[in-house]
């Protein structure tokens, strides 16, 4: 099964519980960073745990959610939807993008020259 995309309140969630390994509703409510009701998610958590990415066991009468797929899978699945859609498949459209938007430090800027020059692309295959 293909990792579905998150909308930004469910990433939201997903973000906490990953930090946290496993995580009740008020878990979420303490460590994310706005003031949402608890409802509202209560319910995001019962609908991630629908679509497969969240299990629960009980612990008296709480639920204590956990993880079933990993950060990375979401990140690998968005970005490359966002590379699709965004950026016709172009990486280097996406990084000229990125520098464009978002001012970085001389820091970041040598650390991000040098993951670039660490590199390996895979090798073209070729029909012989």
């Amino acid at each position: 099964m293909k990792p579905q995309r998150l909308h930004p309140l469910e990433l939201e969630v997903m973000k906490v519980v990953w930090k946290l390994t496993r995580a009740t509703v008020n878990d979420v409510l303490d460590n994310i960073d706005r003031k949402l009701a608890y409802t509202t998610v209560a319910t995001t958590m019962k609908s991630l745990e629908k679509k497969g990415f969240l299990s629960h066991q009980v612990d008296g009468r709480t639920f204590v959610y956990q993880p079933l797929i990993k950060e990375t899978e979401i990140t690998h699945t968005m970005l490359n939807d966002l590379l699709e859609r965004l950026f016709d498949n172009s990486a280097e459209k996406l990084v000229n993008t990125l520098l464009e938007v978002r001012q970085t430090s001389v820091d970041e800027h040598n650390r991000l020259q040098a993951l670039i020059n660490s590199y390996q692309p895979e090798e073209e295959k070729t029909d012989d």
